[in-house]
């Protein structure tokens, strides 16, 4: 369920959205036939929809892939990578048998991969809010101390 900018899940708000980048291994460039760019966009929004990941953005360039993603808050990153390139190798495979020519060893991705948190609030701007917090907690609990020592003198007094 989506609340504005933000994703409510069971328990959870917020954004859990990323930049991911992988390519072929070797670099190949696999994606040079445009039926071949036009399965792997399928595959991987298949396997978005399966495992209800957003995706706000994909770019499948020749020897590369982008993807801006917002993840369920139960799939860390190494496992959305993890389906992202292991279902769409075994589907590539399955509908293209000369890749198995190309990748010997049955390998499609390269097992390097990159990936970003996205937000749309400024570093900066999460660490003044923090450090706001925390300043607002510690004179919440100055307030507590001097109204418990006022309590203890009063008590005291008569």
């Amino acid at each position: 369920m989506t609340s504005g900018n933000f994703v409510s899940g069971n328990r959870s708000v917020g954004l859990n959205q990323f930049h991911f980048e992988w390519c072929p291994k070797y670099r190949n460039d696999a994606f040079d036939n445009r039926n071949v760019i036009k399965f792997v966009e399928e595959s991987l929004i298949r396997t978005a929809q399966l495992y209800k990941i957003l995706i706000h953005s994909m770019h499948v360039a020749v020897d590369h892939i982008h993807l801006f993603v917002s993840l369920p808050f139960d799939l860390s990153i190494s496992k959305a990578f993890q389906l992202f390139k292991g279902r769409s190798a075994h589907e590539l495979f399955s509908a293209f048998p000369s890749f198995r020519l190309i990748f010997r060893k049955g390998h499609f991705w390269s097992p390097g991969k990159f990936c970003r948190s996205i937000s749309n609030v400024k570093a900066d701007t999460i660490r003044r809010y923090i450090e706001k917090h925390q300043f607002k907690e510690l004179n919440q609990s100055i307030r507590e101390a001097k109204s418990e020592a006022m309590q203890m003198r009063l008590v005291a007094f008569c």
